[in-house]
């Protein structure tokens, strides 16, 4: 129980260290070129703690698989743990992280970071910018695809390659009909 438990712990680790990355904190703030896409990412996750959310979340570490949701809706992050949803944070707390993580941002400058992008490509039937990075850093390099709707500029999918499939973290993104859970229990 243990062993799952530390592998769940660590799966949602690597969740926050994607956010971190895709939110301000990334290692694309080491090359003008993908400035574009900084700006693009981080327009679209301004919007998604403005516009209630579903985000559904896979992740593969080695050979272990685990899912997750989060729901961003009325101020707050609400995470889906075991079956069970409980209220993480509120978005303004999150907000405040990202702007901490941004001035600790400069340590990522030894990063060699290719950016590709914007192009049209479509997903689910829509059109969105469609946006791809590969940086290689002192801890290892990540690989990422990014979805954004055209025309309304909300993400719709992101997905996170470490060390070439050593880490996997797939997100795709929902906004239609997307409601506060019922939460019971402590808050984290």
């Amino acid at each position: 129980m243990q062993t799952v438990r530390h592998k769940f712990l660590c799966f949602v680790m690597l969740v926050g260290c994607t956010l971190y990355v895709l939110a301000g904190g990334s290692p694309l703030l080491a090359q003008d070129d993908c400035k574009v896409m900084e700006k693009a990412v981080a327009d679209a996750f301004s919007k998604i703690r403005k516009t209630p959310s579903h985000v559904y979340t896979t992740a593969t570490i080695g050979d272990q698989t685990f899912y997750s949701e989060s729901i961003y809706a009325d101020g707050s992050i609400y995470i889906k743990m075991n079956g069970k949803w409980t209220q993480s944070s509120s978005i303004k707390s999150a907000e405040q992280i990202t702007e901490q993580n941004k001035h600790g941002a400069d340590s990522n400058s030894k990063s060699k970071d290719t950016c590709y992008g914007p192009k049209d490509a479509p997903l689910d039937g829509q059109t969105t910018v469609f946006y791809r990075s590969h940086s290689e850093t002192e801890k290892g390099k990540v690989d990422l695809q990014i979805w954004i709707s055209r025309t309304k500029g909300l993400l719709l999918r992101q997905d996170t390659d470490s060390e070439g499939g050593t880490v996997v973290i797939s997100s795709r993104y929902e906004y239609d009909n997307v409601k506060k859970p019922h939460v019971r229990g402590l808050h984290f």
